[in-house]
């Protein structure tokens, strides 16, 4: 929900409406990463709005307790994919965000297994087809070895 404003922008806005043109994926998908993109609040409602909103102002929060401390505190803040009960892609846009079970235990595991100092901003998504956040460039991967395990195959 935090960066779900990116989809009223093309290209995302394709890839919501499934009517992006695969071929020129490549050419034209500019993926998003934490460092890269700031985060965009979700504008479909007002209740969306509010909840992205206290999404970003929990992240900005933690941010600031750790710049401003004089101990070492350790604090990494999630932006989690798509978590569904059933732990399926389903058929909607909301397969390219989709972070299952197993890629959401895997980064927890790994981020309390840490012998490192880490304080940043994780994406968990799994790796899944049109995916449009980059998780090659994300700090999970560098900081943690986190690796999405699964992800979405193209319908």
């Amino acid at each position: 929900m935090t960066v779900f404003g990116y989809i009223t922008q093309e290209p995302y806005l394709s890839i919501f409406h499934d009517t992006f043109d695969d071929a020129m994926m490549p050419v034209s998908l500019q993926k998003i990463t934490i460092k890269d993109y700031p985060p965009l609040a979700d504008i479909q409602s007002l209740g969306c709005v509010a909840y992205s909103q206290s999404k970003i102002i929990g992240e900005q929060m933690a941010t600031d307790i750790v710049k401003n401390s004089s101990k070492s505190i350790i604090c990494a803040c999630a932006r989690f994919g798509w978590i569904n009960i059933d732990d399926q892609p389903g058929k909607t846009w909301l397969r390219h965000v989709l972070c299952s079970y197993r890629d959401l235990c895997s980064l927890i595991d790994k981020a309390l297994a840490a012998h490192q100092y880490i304080s940043d901003i994780y994406l968990i998504i799994s790796n899944n087809y049109r995916l449009w956040v980059d998780l090659d460039l994300d700090d999970a991967t560098r900081d943690l070895g986190f690796v999405s395990q699964d992800g979405a195959e193209k319908l």
